[in-house]
């Protein structure tokens, strides 16, 4: 029997700091579109950039330096086993910064990781599937590619296209909505930049919901979403969650590090 492969971990001379990432989940066909832009810590110099990606498809790569130069890498490697692409360049990356912009397709999978359909009957007994993500412990490479390591903290701008009548929710509070440049029928919604975080907590949501909403003594907004017309049966969930969070904060001595927290019924 052969020896199995030994597992293998990202390379340290690249490290991401920010992620500005764009999401577009088609509910009907049950794929998604995305787009990022990663500013990135180049330490030592190379000419391969190495990450995390899982049954996504990826185009539009390119790194762009300081000076504004563009590189384009001459090949990419895939390698399905390891989870994992290599971005090989003939130019010598050198040590500093860049962004790393790329484009990705994607499905939304029935497996309950990284982003996926979650089925649901809606008010008018249509069926109907909302995105959901679950992305802990390493299935945040399966939305979007990145380095999908705990200990590779970086903070994120997340953006959501949506249509109209559906809810976006990510861990961050909205910061502006506006009508899609080129589809009267989808709005762009984009969220406040996150703490410095693993990207197994990222998360996105995108259904149908009402909610019922609260504030705990220590000011943190708390909103239970629930299927439509069910938010009356969200009403205990909200009284224990806004209990516990200032029960938590005094026993841990730890705040609770985000200005709002949504418990969703999926």
């Amino acid at each position: 029997m052969p020896e199995p492969k030994p597992f293998e971990r990202l390379p340290q001379n690249i490290k991401p700091n920010h992620y500005k990432i764009t999401l577009q989940p088609n509910l009907v066909k049950c794929v998604f579109h995305g787009s990022q832009e990663v500013d990135i810590e180049i330490k030592e110099a190379t000419k391969q950039i190495k990450f995390n990606s899982l049954d996504l498809t990826l185009r539009d790569i390119k790194v762009t330096l300081p000076s504004e130069e563009v590189l384009v890498p001459a090949s990419t490697e895939i390698s399905t086993s390891n989870e994992m692409v290599t971005l090989i360049f003939e130019e010598t990356l050198p040590i500093g910064t860049a962004k790393l912009s790329v484009a990705f397709d994607g499905e939304l999978n029935d497996k309950m990781k990284g982003i996926y359909r979650s089925k649901y009957t809606s008010a008018s007994g249509e069926e109907r599937y909302s995105a959901v993500t679950q992305f802990e412990a390493t299935d945040a490479r399966r939305c979007f590619p990145c380095w999908d390591e705990p200990a590779l903290k970086a903070t994120f701008d997340i953006t959501l296209v949506v249509p109209h009548d559906r809810v976006p929710l990510s861990n961050m509070p909205e910061i502006s909505r506006v009508l899609h440049e080129s589809d009267s029928n989808l709005q762009v919604v984009k969220f406040a930049t996150s703490p410095l975080m693993s990207t197994y907590l990222v998360a996105v949501v995108v259904g149908e919901y009402d909610y019922v909403e609260d504030t705990s003594t220590d000011g943190i907004k708390v909103r239970v979403y629930t299927p439509v017309g069910k938010q009356e049966q969200g009403k205990f969930a909200l009284e224990v969650a806004t209990k516990v969070l200032p029960y938590y904060k005094e026993y841990f001595s730890i705040a609770y590090p985000l200005p709002k927290m949504d418990l969703i019924a999926i």
